[in-house]
Formats: C-alpha cells, structure tokens, sequence
C-alpha cells in the first residue's frame, strides 16, 4: 500500500464507491434549473441545549451552501467551521474541497460554529452562558443540522462526509466517531485529537522547522530569545525595551505577568511565520517568509541577533499598521473578561481561552527540559483562566479537564472507520495529531515540508510534485476497507 497518497486522490477514491452513479450521470435539464448558482446564506434553528430540558430554547445558527454542482445522488460535503466567523471564501474552488465537490456533484455546506461569528445562542459571553459552550454540545449541534437539513432539503439518503482543519478537523473526526450513522466519512485535517495541558512541543516544533530550513537563523533567534529572557528578569532594562521593541506601556507593577504576556507575543510571532506561511512581508519582498525572517537574523549590520529581531519587530509593526507593540496584561485580560457581545466587531478570543481552560488546554509553554525558548511558564495560562472566568479554574481543575476529555475521546486512540489523517510535518500541531495509519480505513496522510492551510488548497505546488500515486486504493462501501488494485 502507498502511504504517500495525497489526501485529495484518497478522498476522491473514498466517495468514488459511495456516488458512482452521480458522478457519470449527467443531471437532466430540469435538474440543472433547479440548481442554484450562487452560494447562498440560511440560519438554523439550533437547540441551545441538547441534554436537558433546556433543548426546547434555541437559537439561529448560521450556515451557507453551494448546490452548483449538485447532482441528484451525489454526496453531501459538510465543512466544519470552528473558532471563528464563518467565511463565504471557504466556497471558492481555490479550496480542495470545492474543487473535489465539482467533480462528485457534491452538494457542499459550511457550518458556522456556536459562539463564534454571527451564531450567537445567548448574546453575550458571560460565564452563565459560555457553559453551553462545549464539543459534546457542538457535536450535537452538527448532529442535529445533519438531521433536520437531510430532512428539509431530501438529502436523506446521501452519503455525507464531514471536514474540518485544526480545531474543526477534531470537530469532523468525533462526529463520523460519535454519529457514524449520520457521517459516511471524515477528513480531520491537522487535528490535534490529544488534549494537552502543557503543550510545551509547540515551540519546540517551531525551533526544528527552522532549523531545518536554516541552521544559522534557528541559532539567532534562540539567541536573540535568550537574550530577551535574561533581559525581562531585571526592572532595569525595562524602559530599554520598551524604545526597542515599541512597546504601549512599560511592564507594571504585576511584572511576572506583563513579561510572560511580552514573551509569548514575541513568540507568536514565530508562529506567524512558521505555521501561518502567510504574511504581507512576502508580497512586498517577494520571497517566502521564512527566507525574509531568516535574512533579517543574518544581517549583522543591524547589530546583535537581539537587535535584528526588533528589527523585524518594527517592521511587522508598520505593515500591520501597528502604532506599538501590545505588552500590558492589565489591559489584556480586561478584553479577555469582557462579557458584552457586539455584532460589528466580532471577537472570538474569550470564547476559544474558556474552551482551553475547560476542555483542549493546547498552552503553548515553554516549560520542559532542554526547551530552545524560555519565559513563558504554564502559570502564566492558568492564571489566565482564572482571571478571565474565575477563582473555581483553578489548576486542578483546568487539568482535570483536560484528562476529562481524552477520557471521553479516546485521544489518539480512536475507534472508528473512514477517517482520513492530513497533517504537515511545517505545522507544529502534528505533535498531538494521527500521523501513522491506524488501520486501512483510518488512514494517515503526512505531507513533508507543508501545513494544514496549504494542504487544503490544490494550487500548492507541494502537493502536484508529491502526487505521484503508485497505488490506487478504494474504500468500499460494504467492508469499510482499503482495497489496493491494479
């Protein structure tokens, strides 16, 4: 058996013995008059809560559809949304999904998740309403769209297949676990199955990635880091900093907290670079953002690598039309702890930090032995959780929870059948993902050198010099197994 299929030929393979008729058959006249052309907004009618008597409230759920393709018989492509606003780009045939969808006469469904964007169940944030922010509502939420939409738009006996990316392909993994009757498949692309409290690997991943992609660069910016880290010990240096890196507001009084705040933006900035890939800076040097970043840290005109790196700090800041650099836990967590919703100006950074804190954790620390980075501890993000939502998330409770919900999930020890596993050795979240095949029918895709953002998209020229398939393998419908054939 190939292991390097790409996930998009073992999907495609996959549906192949669900929607054979659909997709030789030609749709008649009057079906293609029935056929919308344009994607097209519609709202739910959700349960708030699906366990108690509390299900008889609900709420409008958003969601959007592209029937363009559809033919009668096809399958039903269900994208998951997951913490943050839904996006009609997600429709585009730049997307795999859509492209794939075009060529299966799939009719395709993006589902806004509860709490995010404009599906707002309560109208604020308060703790009294962030209790109906859980996966086994959410789960049950897309169970029960599965339901009623197969009903109401007579896709009943369609085969559906649920995807999502990151935190949503957890989502698409636990609904073909948890509703295999409803969901023929699932591809949970780059999702992290393990919740993990001190998720001290994330940064760790960052520091390979570009040390395999430059060995001097991974040098300067641990160095540069070092130097940070020794330099956020002393009040001295403190006004220093703040010339340097443009920084809102010299560290205050409560300094343990403002200095781990500083760091860890430092580091999100890393982030920005390894695993998102995507930056104005690229466009306007015309060169991928690793080799930009790395060219700066290897510019000794600038001086030190400490320098180089503000440098480059001051210049995000200009491109992103920045007037200083955020370093004020005060005022962090007082955003953080904000109840009020206000439809304008959507935010979704209180609802995903209470996610974290009551079931995922996912902090990115950098307590452990040997870690190439240092000033972030795990105390920053558990006084955190119980600033922002109270004194009973406490550390005991935030890690019961975590081990609450891989006892409930199984972590990556799943049980299930025709779930696809894309990950991408570029994205530090691989480390708590499936990147072994399980069985034949639950199949690990691993990409090297991409992640989960390029993997979803079929321009990448990463995925066309790797498909090269020596294989060809189908799931059957009847067995649920991988057959190779010639």
């Amino acid at each position: 058996m190939a292991h390097t299929l790409r996930w998009l030929q073992l999907l495609l393979l996959l549906l192949f013995c669900f929607c054979a008729q659909s997709l030789f058959r030609s749709p008649t006249q009057n079906e293609l008059l029935n056929t919308m052309v344009h994607p097209h907004d519609g709202w739910f009618r959700q349960r708030l809560d699906h366990f108690t008597q509390q299900r008889f409230l609900f709420w409008q759920q958003r969601y959007l559809i592209n029937d363009t393709f559809y033919r009668p018989g096809g399958p039903v492509f269900l994208m998951l949304v997951g913490e943050k606003a839904l996006n009609r780009i997600m429709l585009l045939k730049k997307y795999a999904w859509i492209t794939y969808a075009e060529r299966l006469g799939a009719f395709c469904i993006l589902l806004e998740h509860r709490f995010y964007g404009h599906s707002q169940p309560t109208g604020d944030l308060t703790i009294t309403s962030l209790q109906y922010l859980s996966s086994k509502q959410v789960l049950a939420d897309i169970a029960y769209f599965r339901i009623e939409m197969g009903q109401q738009m007579r896709l009943t006996q369609n085969k559906w297949v649920v995807f999502g990316g990151s935190y949503a392909g957890i989502l698409a993994v636990w609904s073909r676990i948890k509703y295999p009757n409803l969901f023929a498949a699932a591809v949970g692309s780059s999702a992290p199955l393990k919740a993990k409290v001190n998720f001290f690997e994330y940064f760790k991943m960052i520091d390979r990635i570009l040390t395999n992609r430059d060995k001097k660069c991974s040098k300067s910016v641990k160095e540069a880091f070092g130097h940070l880290a020794e330099m956020v010990k002393h009040p001295e240096y403190y006004i220093k900093l703040k010339d340097d890196f443009n920084l809102c507001n010299v560290f205050g009084n409560d300094s343990s907290m403002d200095t781990a705040y500083f760091m860890k933006n430092l580091l999100s900035l890393l982030y920005i670079i390894v695993q998102k890939n995507v930056m104005n800076i690229a466009a306007l040097q015309n060169r991928f953002p690793i080799d930009y970043f790395c060219a700066i840290m290897a510019n000794t005109s600038l001086g030190s690598p400490y320098y180089r790196f503000a440098h480059f700090e001051n210049n995000l800041l200009k491109i992103k039309n920045q007037s200083c650099f955020v370093s004020n836990y005060k005022d962090y967590l007082a955003a953080m702890s904000n109840p009020s919703m206000d439809r304008r100006k959507l935010k979704k950074d209180r609802q995903w930090l209470y996610q974290s804190c009551t079931e995922f954790g996912f902090f990115q620390t950098t307590d452990s032995k040997n870690h190439p980075f240092s000033g972030v501890p795990l105390r920053y993000f558990l006084k955190l959780c119980s600033d922002a939502f109270g004194l009973k998330f406490s550390t005991d409770s935030v890690s019961r929870a975590i081990r609450t919900t891989n006892r409930h999930y199984g972590g990556l020890k799943v049980n299930g059948s025709k779930i696809i596993f894309p990950n991408g050795s570029s994205d530090p979240w691989h480390v708590l993902g499936v990147t072994k095949n399980i069985r034949e029918d639950l199949p690990a895709v691993f990409m090297k050198g991409n992640t989960v953002v390029n993997s979803q998209r079929p321009t990448n020229k990463m995925i066309y010099q790797r498909a090269k398939v020596k294989t060809t393998v189908q799931i059957c419908k009847n067995k649920g197994k991988l057959i190779p054939f010639n």
